[in-house]
């Protein structure tokens, strides 16, 4: 976690860390100059032509290679992540695998997604058709701090794959990993002209978004940023990828098997001390079940410890402003009548997991991501009813249902307004590879993963060419009243 040093009398910004679970001091960073910035464009710009007209295949053995990198850097991977973010080993190794396992999925859709695709010419039969899809250029990558290694690999080698050359701005507090992430890159591939990093505040992501050297965006992070951006980029007529944030809801219904339902919830809303955007928060489950389900919530809960040590089930909160935003939620849930049931004591920056009952939608641990180790549990009639209020939120990142019946589960997860609807489990949704990663409404824009990810970093040109050059088109202007007759009659014929 780094705290905020500005620049002061013309010196370098800084980035000062400090390891939130233990409060160790780590060390400090010189963040670049916007003149650094502009510099490190200048020459992704340069690598781009050259890059984007490569083959497919070469693409795809650059990506395999910072794959291998990424894999055979494990150890150092899990210490520095853990260092910067405070959270556990499994949490960390988790990060790691969902990330070799995106670029290994990407790198073998590749080939096939990016290919040229032909079309059916219908009735110009003497025409051909195909969509080439080429690179946009220089993709700018604007990743987050709960997951730095994931939303930095998997977006760029998607980008890698498409043929952009890549701009990385990763949150401030957590630049280690990104300088990492490029060192291995640097390491496995021999390219280091293809990714840059740009350590820096906000200043630095403005940038980015508004250089004329970036011809596409992609920004993890919160929906407030998320829609700025998106402003700065229409403005621009620039093509955006957001994946913003999260208010996840999961349903019980009573033919549910309520021990796995339990346990999912309390792995899907402690797991990296809640701060995921696909976490669980909010859990409707029917009357029927209401109190079985609330037991074994808490036997699952009472599991847990949260603690600095090795054994400790759930690590810190990674940044202060986080922590404030979940005791705000805590309150504020409190002061509207819910009742918050904490399973052990806070201490230094770890919040001990807690549920929250008797909770309605007026709340803002309802309403808002809370990202933090939090379950809000609200009894419904039936079906209808915990559809309904699962879609009363103005996020649709993902959904969980919870039955025994296979098809009722498929029927609620059509009527859900949300990007990934997921039966039986939760957050699996991430390590599916070939599933494309996106949400709806204030969820964000776009799509990330599977052959959707490589589209996205990708324009479509399409291309016609003729089969066999008449001397004569129907439509030029040499139209006559005779060939008038025979279209018209084709028309009614072929279009009747």
């Amino acid at each position: 976690m780094s705290t905020d040093t500005r620049r002061a009398n013309g010196s370098p910004a800084t980035l000062s860390y400090t390891n939130p679970a233990t409060g160790e001091a780590l060390d400090e960073l010189t963040c670049h100059s916007l003149e650094d910035v502009d510099r490190s464009l200048e020459g992704l710009r340069q690598a781009a032509v050259t890059y984007g007209s490569s083959p497919v295949r070469e693409r795809v053995r650059l990506v395999r290679r910072f794959r291998q990198g990424l894999a055979a850097n494990v150890d150092a991977l899990v210490e520095t992540i853990c260092a910067e973010t405070g959270k556990k080993r499994p949490d960390a190794i988790l990060e790691i695998f969902a990330a070799l396992e995106l670029l290994r999925t990407a790198a073998k859709l590749a080939p096939r997604v990016l290919r040229r695709s032909y079309r059916p010419s219908g009735a110009l039969v003497h025409k051909r058709g195909y969509v080439d899809y080429r690179p946009h250029g220089v993709a700018a990558i604007i990743s987050p701090w709960n997951y730095p290694l994931v939303t930095v690999a998997a977006p760029a080698g998607e980008a890698l794959l498409a043929g952009n050359t890549v701009a990385l701005k990763p949150s401030e507090h957590t630049s280690h990993t990104a300088l990492l992430i490029k060192d291995i890159f640097t390491q496995s591939t021999g390219r280091a002209e293809l990714l840059e990093v740009m350590l820096g505040y906000g200043d630095v992501g403005e940038r980015l978004v508004t250089s004329p050297l970036i011809d596409v965006v992609c920004f993890t992070g919160s929906t407030s940023t998320g829609k700025a951006i998106a402003r700065t980029c229409a403005g621009m007529l620039k093509p955006v990828i957001l994946e913003l944030g999260g208010k996840d809801a999961m349903i019980v219904l009573a033919d549910a098997n309520l021990k796995r339902a339990a346990k999912s919830a309390v792995w899907g809303g402690f797991t990296n001390a809640g701060q995921t955007c696909i976490a669980v928060e909010r859990i409707y489950v029917e009357q029927a079940v209401y109190e079985p389900f609330l037991d074994l919530l808490r036997q699952e809960a009472r599991r847990l410890t949260t603690g600095s040590k090795p054994g400790d089930a759930i690590g810190p909160v990674t940044i202060k402003l986080q922590y404030e935003k979940i005791e705000e939620h805590r309150r504020d849930a409190q002061a509207k009548g819910a009742t918050v049931e904490s399973f052990g004591e806070a201490d230094g920056r770890h919040i001990s997991p807690f549920l929250v009952t008797n909770a309605d939608h007026s709340m803002s641990i309802i309403q808002d991501e809370t990202f933090g180790p939090e379950l809000a549990v609200i009894a419904v009639a039936d079906e209808q009813e915990a559809v309904r209020q699962a879609n009363d939120s103005r996020f649709g990142l993902s959904a969980y249902i919870f039955t025994g019946n296979a098809r009722r589960g498929r029927r609620i997860a059509r009527q859900l307004a949300t990007g990934t609807a997921v039966i039986n489990d939760v957050i699996i949704q991430y390590g599916f590879a070939s599933l494309p990663f996106g949400g709806f409404g204030d969820s964000g824009l776009g799509k990330l993963h599977g052959r959707e990810g490589l589209l996205s970093f990708s324009r479509q040109q399409a291309v016609v060419e003729g089969r066999v050059d008449l001397p004569l088109e129907i439509w030029w202007f040499d139209f006559s009243q005779k060939t008038y007759g025979l279209m018209r009659r084709f028309v009614r014929f072929w279009y009747g």
